[in-house]
């Protein structure tokens, strides 16, 4: 089952990398005017409003906004399938490259219909997240470690028996000079 849903994740993927990397290639002679609607259905509620925000927002760079536009998918991409992987930088990515996508769709997106389209953007996403964040634990990780054999420390340990006080034979061997201090 898991064998069969990396087959369709890398087919799918080598058909958008081959779609992203066509129109990196074309960037320099196809420029699209902001606003344009090349998409429909689900998708085009969320691709839309991205590339009119695009059109829009990219006037005064050094490259077009088909290249902007190429560039959004390739790091969704990329952080889809590092995520898949295991990636935590990758994962990073598709969480930004999500949370972005949802305000861009917000910001290009008609009032009357803008909680509609962030919806349908936000539950794509989080479908998308099922793929990109799969193993991904909020739990926290426990190790258990079986304790290891007790370390015993050998020190050299020496008992000497008590001396035997010395016997007091009764001599005066207190000296002359000392005398107790007198005020």
């Amino acid at each position: 089952m898991a064998s069969r849903a990396v087959v369709i994740l890398l087919d799918t993927a080598g058909d958008i990398v081959s779609a992203v990397l066509h129109r990196l290639a074309a960037t320099r002679t196809v420029t699209e005017a902001p606003g344009i609607d090349t998409t429909s259905g689900l998708w085009g509620v969320i691709d839309n409003p991205i590339r009119s925000y695009i059109g829009q927002h990219s006037t005064g760079l050094p490259v077009p906004g088909s290249a902007v536009y190429a560039f959004w998918q390739f790091a969704g991409l990329i952080g889809l399938v590092g995520g898949f992987i295991g990636s935590a930088g990758a994962r990073i990515l598709w969480t930004g490259c999500g949370l972005a996508t949802v305000a861009v769709v917000w910001s290009a997106t008609p009032d009357g219909n803008r909680t509609l389209a962030v919806g349908i953007a936000a539950l794509a996403w989080a479908l998308a997240s099922i793929f990109a964040l799969r193993g991904l634990s909020l739990r926290p990780v426990i190790n258990n470690f079986a304790p290891a054999a007790p370390q015993v420390n050998v020190y050299p340990a020496f008992h000497f028996p008590s001396q035997p006080a010395p016997g007091h034979d009764d001599l005066d061997d207190e000296p002359d000079n000392v005398h107790p201090l007198q005020r």
